[in-house]
């Protein structure tokens, strides 16, 4: 099962206002059980006049940058508005809304974590690889 703290981007918007100068981490598990880490020193949502823009940057991790250099531009997660059910914000002409879950996508996403079911991080291919079966973010203060 996914965590779903994070299914709604307000959710998102409010622990980037927490502190401008924190680390956030994406933990996640692969169906094979291997954990990878994803980290971006800087990680914002924006205000919901401005459907929740995501602007991440200063990645570093064990597993490729999914959301801003994935191996396809046109899969390219930063700078997007938040999709889901009844907002299509992608740049897709169809809606890359899948049935259970939002996120940042451009012409649909080889991210997105905030599904319970077929979840996804892959930035080294064009294919939509299912292989997370558990995700979390986390946010580290800094003092």
């Amino acid at each position: 099962m996914f965590t779903t703290f994070f299914s709604n981007p307000e959710q998102y918007a409010y622990v980037c206002r927490l502190n401008g100068s924190s680390l956030y981490v994406f933990q996640i598990q692969r169906n094979s059980s291997l954990w990878e880490s994803v980290e971006y020193s800087s990680f914002a949502v924006g205000p919901e006049s401005d459907k929740y823009r995501l602007s991440v940057s200063g990645f570093s991790g064990d597993t490729g940058d999914a959301l801003a250099a994935p191996a396809h531009p046109f899969r390219i997660s930063n700078g997007m508005q938040f999709t889901c059910a009844d907002q299509d914000n992608d740049n897709s002409g169809g809606h890359c809304w899948n049935g259970n879950s939002g996120w940042w996508f451009n012409l649909c996403a080889r991210s997105s974590l905030t599904t319970d079911e077929a979840a996804c991080w892959n930035a080294y291919t064009n294919v939509v690889v299912e292989d997370v079966i558990f995700s979390r973010m986390l946010v580290k203060l800094h003092q």
